[in-house]
């Protein structure tokens, strides 16, 4: 069974260090370097891909009073990390197809979701917590970009650094490219698996993946 300490230490060993760590918590630089990106990498990897394992249907709960160009208002799981879209209960969606329009908004204190659809069933990026649950491909992934995040915080070496960047990205293409193929796909308006894999865009790829952190 993979663990969280297991991803760490791989992460770890791709810096080419001879430090491995027994937890997340413990009195570590490893440790608390680690600690401190291991959730946000984790989600933000989540949220960038329309990953199989994460993706989740469930029927959204009425909530609050939409702005006036939306008739339904409905509450933002609790457990989303990224919504997609709203799902029409048709076998010929396809991205961008004008029936799954949706705004994500809020009312000042909680998160929501504006549409023209009654009785709304929601497609989304579920946080994930559990490494058991994830793909492989995506734990190969997680890896490298956790280990592009805190390459520098314990290295202090900056090639070190832009290696793993690098490494990450190259990385990422391959496992959206597995997660995208697991699946009976639609070739309309399809475009290059390397560059899109069911709703990714480099737009969402985190700050660490697309700039310095040192």
């Amino acid at each position: 069974m993979t663990t969280d300490v297991d991803i760490a230490n791989m992460a770890l060993t791709k810096l080419g260090t001879r430090a491995t760590i027994a937890s997340l918590t413990e009195n570590s630089t490893e440790a608390r370097v680690i600690n401190t990106w291991y959730a946000t990498v984790r989600d933000d990897l989540i949220r960038s891909v329309d990953w199989n394992f994460a993706r989740v249907y469930q029927t959204l709960a009425l909530q609050g009073t939409p702005p006036a160009r939306w008739a339904y208002s409905y509450a933002y799981p609790s457990d989303c990390v990224k919504f997609w879209r709203i799902d029409m209960g048709i076998t010929t969606w396809f991205p961008g197809d004008p029936n799954t329009i949706f705004e994500v908004g809020s009312d000042g204190t909680n998160r929501q979701i504006w549409t023209n659809q009654g009785t709304a069933t929601g497609v989304y990026s579920q946080r994930v917590t559990d490494p058991n649950r994830m793909d492989p491909e995506f734990v190969t992934a997680f890896v490298a970009c956790l280990a592009a995040a805190v390459a520098y915080p314990i290295t202090q070496k900056r090639d070190i650094a832009a290696q793993m960047q690098a490494d990450a990205k190259a990385i990422m293409e391959d496992a959206m490219a597995d997660s995208a193929n697991e699946a009976v796909s639609n070739d309309r308006d399809r475009v290059a698996e390397t560059i899109s894999a069911r709703g990714y865009d480099y737009s969402y790829a985190p700050s660490w993946l697309n700039g310095k952190l040192y």
